[in-house]
């Protein structure tokens, strides 16, 4: 990186929940491993494409935030603009519905400056998760016990969802009590693991048979179809 230019992008700050401007500080080149997918070998060096990883400090509230891409020309703008943020955590899983992410994405934006809001937002998102598993509609708690029952979430994360339900309740009436920000952070993990297992968890498991079996034809060649169905 040359050290004599500054390079800033303004976007979104996990940390503070402000679209701020954050400033390259550090960058850190290297080659990965890369795999053929027609052949499952390690690509030769010569052919493995420059990775970067971008560190940088926002400029409001003046946290660390760490990107990454597939990219060397990390002195570009435009390169560090288009890259992945890899921490601090943000978003959810791309196998997770428009309808529960939009909801789960105005709630992480207001995390740390409207505790209440922010409660009372991920009530709403767990309201889109009963929608979208079609549980009948009516009060939460029953949806998320009817969710049990069908075996859509565990008894474990039923009960951290009921924790959330009347945590979303308490920040949305004017109360003494509400919603501390010394809470938003278990409410946020508890949110982001029931939609772990109801989401993720089985996307990422269709992925792994997926490249198993492509795996078991490189393997086998020919074989019939089925030697190469997941056991």
């Amino acid at each position: 990186m040359n050290k004599g230019k500054e390079i800033r992008i303004i976007t979104f700050c996990p940390h503070c929940g402000n679209r701020a401007p954050q400033k390259l500080v550090y960058t850190q080149a290297y080659k990965g491993r890369w795999y053929s997918v027609e052949s499952g070998e390690e690509t030769r060096d010569k052919e493995i494409p420059p990775s970067t990883y971008f560190i940088a400090v926002c400029e409001t509230c003046n946290e660390i935030l760490v990107y990454h891409d597939a990219v060397e020309d990390y002195e570009n703008e435009g390169i560090f603009n288009s890259s992945n943020l890899l921490w601090p955590e943000s978003g959810l899983h791309k196998s997770v519905p428009k309808i529960v992410a939009e909801c789960y994405s105005e709630a992480e934006r207001i995390k740390n400056l409207a505790p209440n809001a922010f409660a009372v937002q991920i009530r709403k998102a767990l309201e889109a998760i009963c929608d979208d598993r079609g549980a009948k509609k009516g009060v939460l708690q029953y949806r998320l016990v009817e969710l049990v029952s069908r075996g859509e979430i565990p008894k474990i994360l039923a009960d951290m969802s009921e924790v959330l339900r009347v945590l979303g309740n308490l920040g949305a009436h004017a109360t003494e009590q509400g919603i501390k920000p010394i809470l938003v952070g278990a409410i946020n993990d508890f949110f982001r693991a029931v939609v772990e297992y109801v989401y993720v968890a089985p996307s990422k498991l269709e992925d792994f048979r997926s490249r198993l079996n492509n795996y078991k034809k490189i393997e086998m060649g020919s074989d019939s179809e089925e030697h190469l169905k997941y056991e």
